[in-house]
């Protein structure tokens, strides 16, 4: 690494509604780090990802669901129209909270021939297969998977992963790149294909385009350590052959009413709510 700059990877949001205080926590949480390290005289690079494609988790897969389109759908605007809206209110709302913007925020859509270009390289070095047009990821071919989550062999969290595809291997592989299902209008030509990424998929393609192999620090919420950012290393170490991040740094949840803030508990809190309720949004700064 290089002495006195620091590369920085963050998980952005996924722009398919409103990022709530929780969310936005997690984004403070960088920025603080961001601005501590410049303090102490480093040059910090920080990337932010914007999520437009790639989460999907096989289960919402098998459900029909999709975020992206259903918000689409529900909304009655495209979804590029959806992406560009949320994103405009998360960069918004960051600006409210005085979060520094990152140098770049790379759109997930927008870099799917890195995506295709790091799921080749893991084909052709025997860590992923084919099966039915999907591309898994073979958890066997990396030693080392479940060091930062703990989360080993046999003790995988039950109900972390809800994944019932008899294509895999190994229940514990997961998707790379999914076949599209017919009638599916958001996917891309593969080798593979016609199909769209996986949701791990993305982080690492992106973080490889602009920092690099190697970098020093990646952030997100504690939700992502697994199976996110474990699948993540798994992917970019497999695929580089080194150590794919020097630190992991994760924000905890933000309680409300003595709960994990989610949207399904009903207790979410906007920046706007905040400002409606009297109270200056650089206060939420103070108090997290």
């Amino acid at each position: 690494m290089t002495p006195g700059r620091v590369t920085m990877y963050t998980c952005g949001p996924t722009v398919y509604r409103y990022a709530h205080i929780g969310n936005l926590r997690t984004y403070l949480m960088a920025d603080w780090i961001r601005r501590i390290l410049t303090a102490d005289g480093n040059e910090v690079y920080h990337i932010k990802n914007i999520t437009d494609v790639g989460h999907m988790r096989q289960e919402l897969v098998e459900a029909g669901g999709d975020k992206m389109i259903m918000a689409a759908l529900e909304e009655g605007k495209t979804i590029q129209e959806i992406g560009e809206f949320y994103a405009d209110c998360f960069w918004r709302d960051e600006t409210h909270l005085n979060i520094l913007p990152a140098h770049v925020f790379p759109w997930a859509s927008q870099h799917i021939p890195e995506m295709l270009e790091m799921v080749g390289t893991l084909m052709e070095k025997g860590s992923a297969y084919e099966a039915g047009g999907n591309i898994y990821f073979d958890v066997n071919s990396y030693a080392e998977y479940g060091r930062l989550s703990n989360n080993f062999g046999g003790d995988l969290l039950e109900g972390v992963r809800a994944e019932a595809d008899p294509l895999k291997r190994d229940p514990r592989d997961f998707t790379l790149w999914k076949a599209a299902e017919p009638g599916r209008d958001v996917k891309w030509d593969s080798p593979w294909g016609e199909g769209f990424p996986g949701w791990h998929i993305e982080c690492s393609a992106m973080a490889h385009k602009y920092l690099g192999e190697r970098f020093d620090i990646h952030t997100g919420g504690v939700d992502n350590v697994f199976p996110h950012h474990e699948d993540e290393i798994a992917q970019s170490e497999g695929a580089f052959g080194n150590r794919h991040v020097n630190y992991w740094i994760h924000g905890q949840h933000l309680l409300a009413d003595g709960a994990k803030m989610a949207k399904s508990a009903g207790n979410v809190f906007l920046i706007e709510d905040l400002a409606t309720r009297g109270f200056n949004p650089l206060a939420f700064d103070t108090c997290v």
